[in-house]
């Protein structure tokens, strides 16, 4: 069995875990998503001046894949065709959907970018180690899970797709992060922070799920 094959079919059996997990109020992290703990952190590049508190949550491993979202939506909207690759052409509505369909939320911008720093700065060397952009991406996505995780064990948190959260920009619109395979490495920093109007669908951008933790690790 081709590799690219397996990864798929964790990534579905995957979605199957977190319906069960949720619809049994299970405690424990479900498979496939990681436990970021509480904590306090100074947003860059926001223009925010106050420090942010965070409660501890889940997050998923990976963007959402287009096998995953058709089998809860029953269609793929997708530009880049292929059941690993990252579910794009979502607009925010479609993707708050989702996640309440498998009893999780969208991740809030700063959830987001706290899950993204991973004990790093907002900065990080050799992009092309930890995500594909305008240098490598061959304009465009690739499957899931083929760069290196960053220390909470989240694939794909720069470049790829951007990633629909469900913060509020304050020039209108909800706010995005992580970058694209269109974008240069610049818009890979985990502070790197755009905007659109919910309705809007674009081939570099997707999403992946959140959720609030009831107790400690």
């Amino acid at each position: 069995m081709q590799a690219g094959t397996v990864r798929a079919a964790q990534v579905f059996i995957i979605s199957l875990v977190f319906v069960v997990a949720f619809e049994t109020g299970a405690e424990t992290p479900p498979e496939g998503m990681t436990f970021i703990p509480t904590g306090e952190f100074a947003p860059e590049g926001s223009g925010a001046l106050e420090k942010k508190n965070l409660p501890a949550f889940y997050i998923d491993h990976y963007e959402i894949t287009q096998r995953a979202f058709e089998w809860v939506m029953k269609n793929t909207p997708s530009f880049f065709k292929g059941a690993e690759r990252p579910v794009e052409r979502v607009n925010w509505f479609e993707a708050a959907e989702y996640c309440r369909g498998v009893g999780k939320r969208l991740p809030t911008e700063w959830e987001w970018e706290w899950a993204a720093r991973g004990e790093r700065k907002p900065d990080f060397p050799k992009a092309e180690h930890y995500g594909w952009f305008k240098d490598n991406s061959q304009k465009q996505t690739h499957p899931v899970g083929q760069k290196i995780p960053n220390a909470h064990g989240l694939y794909d948190m720069a470049g790829k797709v951007w990633e629909w959260t469900s913060s509020d920009h304050e020039s209108g619109g909800k706010v995005l992060r992580g970058g694209s395979w269109r974008n240069s490495a610049d818009s890979m920093r985990s502070s790197k922070r755009i905007m659109s109007l919910p309705i809007y669908r674009f081939h570099y951008v997707g999403f992946r799920c959140a959720a609030s933790a009831k107790t400690g690790p």
